[in-house]
């Protein structure tokens, strides 16, 4: 093997190891998170199959549906974990980034389309009763498109938000439902970096004060973004006065508060350096 050969093999093989190493890193530090959520999930399942009401469909759909929410918000674990493992490294901020566009593509496929598929199959499942809900097929987007374009086509008298007559959702509504997953899937990559910059904010204090400020921060921000998901929602103004508040606006509004959040961390490090 020539000269050229040989580094060209130890290349490939050192980005293999690279790889191994990052993924190996942001599985440990996330999956427990979605593994607590799920098996809570599995716990309120099980009451229901002693009860005679569960289904292995409906546990899969829950399951996936609880996942994909959970996912970007553990994504901020991942950051941490990135942080100690490649602190020394010039590629810390690329490999964080490969980090996050991979999960928030898991995410994005989970909440935005195996998810609605799953429950489809479902509803599909229970019978006849649930020919309306299902009569544009899984809510993925090709679904929410169609659904769109039918009460475009055939507005109704009146809105509703029965589940029994999407023919009549809003459309505003629809839209919402249509770019929350995407939405979604760009907060996991920002709580990544979140998990960074949070990281190397507190890298100095003590080992105690570092694991409270890192939990604090990352639980403190998440329930805040869930906060700001519930407020920016355009169903509580319809159900309160009718108002179409706009869906799109109200999906990506949200992510203002990661992004602020990720200006005020940089603001802290810079003045911590001095």
């Amino acid at each position: 093997m020539t000269t050229r050969q040989e580094r060209e093999a130890l290349t490939t093989a050192d980005l293999v190891t690279r790889s191994e190493k990052w993924i190996g890193v942001a599985l440990r530090a996330t999956v427990p998170w979605c593994l607590v959520a799920a098996g809570s999930l599995l716990v309120l399942q099980l009451t229901g199959w002693r009860e005679g009401t569960g289904s292995v469909l409906w546990w899969l759909w829950a399951t996936v549906d609880r996942i994909a929410l959970v996912l970007p918000f553990a994504m901020f674990a991942s950051g941490i974990a990135l942080r100690r493992a490649f602190r020394k490294s010039r590629r810390l901020v690329r490999t964080a980034f490969r980090v996050g566009i991979a999960a928030s593509a898991l995410s994005y496929v989970l909440a935005g389309w195996i998810e609605p598929a799953v429950q489809h199959r479902y509803l599909v499942g229970t019978g006849p009763e649930a020919a309306a809900r299902t009569q544009f097929g899984p809510q993925t987007p090709v679904g929410l498109l169609r659904n769109l374009r039918f009460i475009d086509e055939n507005p109704p008298e009146e809105y509703s938000l029965s589940v029994d007559a999407p023919d009549r959702h809003p459309p505003n509504v629809l839209w919402w439902v249509l770019h929350r997953p995407a939405a979604l899937a760009v907060f996991g990559l920002l709580n990544v970096f979140l998990g960074l910059l949070t990281a190397q904010l507190t890298a100095d204090l003590r080992r105690r004060s570092r694991r409270n400020a890192r939990v604090g921060t990352g639980v403190f921000g998440g329930m805040l973004f869930f906060a700001c998901v519930g407020i920016a929602s355009p169903i509580e103004p319809f159900l309160r006065d009718g108002t179409l508040r706009s869906g799109v606006v109200s999906a990506w509004a949200p992510l203002a508060l990661p992004l602020t959040e990720a200006l005020l961390l940089c603001y802290l490090i810079r003045r911590r350096r001095g």
